[in-house]
């Protein structure tokens, strides 16, 4: 008797994994229904739900785009197209329905083009992610450890290949390492965003009363290179630079 009630209990527990585990797809589902019915506002409130609890996959930044970009909600849909190059930098989608998005943007100052070591470097970030880089640095340590080791208790045992061997791990273990570092800074890094009113004036100091600058329009991504606890200063790729309420930035 006891053994069918373990049973039993096995497979509800079974069952409630697996449909915890189908509910996000079907989320992620029922938005691109939404979105086929052309219901966009809809479908993007479903798709920024699962965002918001933390699930961060290019597709579902990219659709999330895509159904902000169709409800005419500019701001929304340069962020998402954004969060997914921030995943995979060379999303050819993303880059084209960002480079669209663009268009709308009053305003809107080009990019600086990569240059060659510039995504040469990114292509190498992002060949592991952070947790991948980390997994990747502990297991080389062990495997020179491991060698120093079998040096010390076994002198004899092909000692130039076992040399061969910690001296390669070591240095693949810095080198992930300091990937895994940089991986980790560049996922955690919040210094851009993008202005979501529709116009924002940007001042000369962090202050109500100082002089308004210049305006600036949704959708238009900014570095954030300052901030005191109500305002952040920007600056932008044709070197203005001012103050707003960082309430109008949302942190990529």
């Amino acid at each position: 008797m006891k053994k069918i009630f373990s049973a039993i209990c096995s497979l509800l527990l079974l069952s409630h994994l697996a449909g915890a585990a189908s509910a996000p797809q079907q989320e992620f589902e029922k938005g691109n229904q939404l979105f086929n019915q052309k219901q966009y506002s809809e479908a993007a409130t479903v798709y920024q739900g699962l965002i918001d609890q933390g699930y961060e996959q290019p597709e579902l930044f990219l659709n999330a785009g895509n159904a902000w970009y169709k409800a005419n909600k500019t701001g929304m849909a340069i962020f998402n197209y954004e969060m997914a190059l921030a995943r995979d930098p060379f999303n050819k989608s993303a880059t084209h329905n960002l480079s669209v998005a663009n268009q709308r943007v009053e305003g809107y100052v080009n990019d600086l083009p990569l240059l060659f070591f510039q995504r040469w470097w990114l292509h190498t970030l992002h060949f592991h992610s952070p947790d991948g880089w980390a997994t990747g640095a502990v297991i080389l340590l062990w495997l020179a450890v491991a060698a120093f080791v079998t040096l010390l208790i076994a002198p004899s045992f092909r000692p130039v290949l076992v040399k061969w061997v910690s001296g390669a791990a070591l240095v693949l273990f810095l080198f992930y390492l300091s990937m895994g570092i940089s991986a980790y800074v560049s996922a955690n890094a919040h210094d851009e965003g993008i202005i979501m009113g529709s116009v924002v004036k940007v001042k000369a100091a962090p202050d109500d009363e100082s002089k308004d600058m210049f305006e600036l329009h949704e959708g238009v991504k900014v570095q954030v290179t300052d901030a005191t606890q109500e305002y952040c200063k920007i600056s932008l790729p044709d070197g203005k630079t001012g103050w707003l309420a960082c309430a109008e930035i949302k942190r990529l």
